[in-house]
């Protein structure tokens, strides 16, 4: 019951910050950015902090916040309204930019992480 609470409020957490990222509502090159920014942000935080946790507290973090914060719901609809606006290069870019700079984001805070440790 205490790992459900902790995803629970983990959770509520995540897609607390997350909705307040979107209220910013900006965009960079005709992009919406929130979306780009919280999933780097929280692949960032993932990288750095993986491995460090387990039970309650990997699924508060991990399963609750980190999943509810990072989106890919919006992911999607961002993606899908650029492209059905045949903004082909800006779907590329947006995709690009949440895809892979997202990861390697998660990697260099891992590693970051793991200089920390030593």
């Amino acid at each position: 019951m205490s790992s459900y609470i902790a995803l629970v409020i983990g959770a509520i957490l995540g897609s607390s910050f997350r909705y307040f990222f979107t209220l910013l509502n900006f965009t960079i090159l005709g992009l919406p950015s929130a979306t780009i920014l919280v999933n780097i942000i929280g692949s960032s935080m993932a990288g750095y902090f993986l491995n460090k946790f387990n039970g309650a507290l990997y699924i508060f973090i991990y399963i609750g916040f980190f999943g509810s914060f990072t989106t890919l719901s919006s992911f999607n609809m961002e993606l899908f309204s650029l492209v059905s606006d045949k903004s082909f290069i800006k779907a590329l870019i947006y995709f690009s930019l949440n895809i892979f700079i997202s990861f390697i984001f998660f990697y260099l805070f891992h590693v970051i992480s793991l200089k920390f440790a030593n």
